[in-house]
């Protein structure tokens, strides 16, 4: 069963990095998976329920990606 929700985590952070990387066009598809997956694991390390995981995940992400292009503009 674990096996299942690890496969099922993984899928939802790479569609996560897809919409993400259209996007954010010019932004490094790497820089967004280190984004994506550290914003995961922060996120999941304390969570009792991972309903919502993958939409706080992508709200987080999205969150620093425009954090890191607005300072590099």
């Amino acid at each position: 069963m674990a096996d299942v929700a690890a496969t099922d985590a993984h899928a939802h952070l790479e569609q996560i990095v897809r919409e993400l990387a259209a996007d954010f066009d010019g932004m490094p598809v790497d820089t967004i998976e280190q984004l994506v997956a550290g914003s995961f694991g922060e996120l999941s390390q304390n969570a009792r329920i991972d309903t919502y995981l993958a939409v706080l995940t992508k709200r987080v992400a999205r969150e620093r990606l425009r954090a890191q292009a607005s300072s590099a503009a």
